[in-house]
């Protein structure tokens, strides 16, 4: 790679120093840069071909990262977690491959974050602790089927 090349490269080293990304949140954020300098999109695109080789992004491995750190940090039904997955260029082969492949325990989940929240809603009467429960576990990405079993199994427990 010439030197030329070596300080776009640097540049995307730095914006994976952080977190890791998908191959389309790579391009753009390169592209970004060739803006304001000499470099074309051709060199960001040798960037982005040396970074494969170096095993540095790779869209399935950057799946399985994402998922796993959401549902351990951030817990979200698979329905927000694939249109994540999307808004990070990831396609949609990719995605139906990943889940196929990889069971995700949505009642669990739902459970684990209801519960925490569980506490504020205890006191209120059951409808608007039903209509509480489902706004908040809907917008967490929850079908309205594992919502309402685990409504129920946190009402029936308290």
């Amino acid at each position: 790679m010439n030197e030329d090349l070596l300080a776009l490269l640097n540049k995307a080293y730095f914006f994976l120093k952080f977190r890791p990304r998908s191959v389309k949140e790579v391009r753009d954020y390169l592209y970004k840069k060739i803006k304001s300098k000499h470099w074309s999109q051709d060199d960001a695109e040798k960037v982005i071909k040396e970074l494969k080789e170096e095993d540095l992004i790779d869209d399935e491995k950057f799946i399985d990262l994402f998922v796993r750190d959401r549902t351990a940090l951030k817990p979200k039904g698979k329905k927000l977690l694939i249109r994540e997955l999307k808004q990070k260029g990831i396609s949609d082969e990719l995605i139906k491959k990943y889940f196929s492949e990889n069971e995700i325990d949505e009642e669990k989940l739902a459970f684990q974050i209801l519960s925490k929240r569980w506490p504020r809603f205890h006191n209120l009467d059951p409808k608007k602790r039903f209509e509480k429960a489902v706004r908040f576990l809907m917008s967490r990405g929850f079908n309205f089927d594992i919502i309402r079993e685990t409504f129920e199994k946190l009402n029936n427990k308290s």
